[in-house]
């Protein structure tokens, strides 16, 4: 009986990531919004597979479209971020990143995306000189945020080799 009631659990969960998306449009964005977070659910109690990703993706974009100005669409917008990162999209992930920054300004979370663009390029294209703009534009626009702080001890360790990293480490400079 144990084994039956797990099993209706599991097919529950694994009938939120079904082959097609729900018809989004015939859904308030409170109804989507508990639909989506049911896949999330779904997703960590399935142990994160790979294979439904793209499913979080469509889902996360297909909120923002239709759900525009409610205020979890900057926050899947993020999560979107996030999954893109995680699967090797680092470009498609610093877009989403800038467009949630730049289209959400009442976002509380926006100083985060603008620096985490920054530090996708230093960190992922190894563009140092993107990055050093980026972190600019942090310092320029946050100049009392904790964010900003930390874009500028980026931009002094920016160009630093290994070596010197290492050395910097060693010596407490």
């Amino acid at each position: 009986m144990k084994r039956l009631f797990y099993l209706v659990l599991l097919a529950c969960f694994m009938a939120c990531f079904d082959t097609g998306e729900v018809n989004v449009k015939e859904l308030s964005c409170e109804e989507h919004a508990e639909y989506i977070f049911n896949k999330e659910n779904a997703f960590v109690e399935l142990g994160y597979p790979v294979d439904k990703v793209q499913d979080l993706l469509i889902s996360y974009a297909n909120f923002a479209n239709y759900c525009r100005t409610d205020s979890l669409t900057p926050e899947f917008l993020m999560r979107r971020a996030d999954l893109l990162r995680g699967e090797g999209k680092v470009r498609a992930a610093i877009k989403q990143f800038k467009d949630i920054h730049d289209g959400y300004p009442s976002f509380s979370r926006k100083i985060d995306c603008a620096f985490i663009a920054a530090f996708l390029y230093e960190t992922e294209l190894n563009d140092k000189e993107m990055a050093e703009k980026l972190y600019i534009q942090v310092i320029e626009l946050y100049p009392d945020s904790h964010l900003a702080g930390v874009a500028k001890v980026a931009i002094e360790h920016l160009r630093e080799t290994p070596a010197e990293m290492i050395e910097r480490l060693r010596t407490g400079s």
